[in-house]
């Protein structure tokens, strides 16, 4: 409930009031280079041999560039049927582009058939629609996406993209954009497309089979005010109508497709535990935890031997049984040891977009640019600044002796998600075994604020 509602209330602001001031804005981005910092021997020497062997630095982040930099990262990734694509920020346009750049050569040398993204599962659709039926636009489409952290021009860019390549591309051949959040506003999308599929393939059972979802609320922000014995109705009837898909499968199969039953079903599975998650108003672990299963789902059903990629946060996809955390990532690694591999991103300086956050990281102020200033010293964010070049990646199982062994242990590292404050920084500081967290870690020196 909370965290639907800070999304909405800063979608709204955002365009009131994205220029307001805060004591986190506008300060010098130079004041403090990463060679100030005052490094001890042992990191100094990881840097050393980070540029000498084991940092590839790469052009840039536009994903509109050919860039053969990429070439060992790209053969790394392109056999993994699952791919999560990590963000230390929710507001920063370097680590879009360069998730779309990442994409587009998984797609176009390595057959990906399709970006999973961290947005409600059915606005995703609305997206996908335009990518490949050329339903709206890339603008429009994207601006119902429910979450203001990927309502932004370099999110537009890559739909648009996807949609021209479909446009050349057989029908075995499209590739698709779809979601993975199980949370939303409403349940509309999911339920017309229940209700569309019933009409298809069994017209006479919609209306007895939708009467289980009588008593679903029309808005989730007052759910909690529905009565025990509401829930309790809800509870029993999203269940029931996703058994009743689910026991019909060959027959309705029969009468469209694999790939339409699937969808169909998948859509009553979302509503099924959305209301669940509203219903006990937590939205931590089972949120990861469905996640990891519409990422699964999607790679399951879209072709024979289909290879995906996950956008989200670091936190979502990074690997973190180490750290008793049930990420989503955590879910598919344990599942998938071999075939999931995992990309997070850091930074040095530089601008995000995000909602202005207190000392506890409460919400206190709207969306907006905010600034870090210095590097921040004895972190792994400024030792990968001492890198040569403004950008870099590291493939972790290329990195042996004295700086695997560093990249093993707990080292601090920034990163934030929807909310940030300068002033507050030491909440999101984070100590880190980075090497158990992801199999890759993307660097950029200095960053710049998406663009709604």
């Amino acid at each position: 409930m909370k965290i639907k509602w800070i999304y909405l209330l800063c979608s709204f602001l955002l365009f009131l009031n994205a220029c307001n001031n805060d004591d986190s804005e506008g300060a010098d981005i130079t004041k403090l280079s990463p060679q100030d910092c005052p490094n001890s021997e042992t990191e100094l020497k990881i840097a050393e041999e980070l540029n000498a062997d084991y940092a590839h630095v790469f052009d840039g982040a536009d994903p509109a560039t050919e860039d053969s930099t990429l070439t060992p990262l790209i053969d790394f990734l392109g056999d993994a049927k699952l791919v999560g694509l990590g963000e230390s920020t929710h507001g920063t346009s370097e680590f879009f582009k360069m998730k779309d750049k990442i994409f587009r050569q998984l797609v176009t040398k390595k057959d990906f058939k399709a970006i999973v993204f961290e947005i409600p599962w059915g606005n995703a659709l609305k997206v996908n629609d335009f990518v490949t039926k050329g339903v709206s636009t890339a603008e429009e489409s994207v601006d119902q996406t429910y979450y203001w952290v990927y309502n932004t021009k370099e999110v537009e860019a890559l739909a648009q993209w996807m949609h021209d390549y479909n446009l050349n591309a057989g029908e075995d051949e499209k590739i698709f954009f779809v979601g993975c959040d199980p949370q939303g506003g409403d349940f509309k999308i999911e339920y017309n497309l229940v209700a569309d599929y019933l009409s298809e393939v069994q017209p006479d059972s919609v209306s007895a089979v939708l009467d289980n979802y009588e008593s679903l609320p029309t808005e989730l922000s007052d759910y909690g005010d529905a009565t025990a014995d509401v829930k309790e109705l809800n509870r029993i009837g999203t269940k029931r109508v996703f058994d009743y898909l689910e026991q019909r499968r060959e027959e309705f199969i029969s009468l469209t497709s694999f790939l339409e039953f699937e969808m169909a079903l998948m859509a009553s599975h979302v509503i099924q535990h959305r209301e669940y998650i509203y219903r006990i108003g937590d939205s931590g672990w089972p949120r990861d935890s469905l996640m990891a299963v519409y990422s699964e789902w999607w790679q399951r059903i879209l072709s024979p031997n289909a290879k995906v990629a996950i956008w989200a946060h670091n936190s979502h996809v990074m690997n973190a049984k180490y750290y008793n955390a049930p990420w989503m990532g955590t879910a598919l690694r344990e599942r998938h040891p071999y075939d999931y591999k995992i990309v997070g991103f850091s930074f040095g300086i530089g601008s995000l977009n995000a909602f202005l956050a207190g000392d506890r990281r409460q919400f206190i102020g709207t969306v907006r640019s905010q600034t870090i200033p210095e590097y921040q010293c004895n972190s792994l964010n400024q030792l990968f600044s001492l890198v040569e070049g403004d950008q870099h990646y590291i493939i972790f199982n290329e990195v042996k002796g004295e700086s695997q062994a560093f990249f093993n242990e707990e080292h601090r590292f920034i990163q934030c998600g929807a909310g940030f404050n300068y002033k507050y920084i030491g909440n999101y500081v984070i100590d880190w075994r980075l090497s158990r967290l992801f199999d890759v870690i993307i660097h950029f020196d200095e960053t710049s604020a998406s663009v709604f």
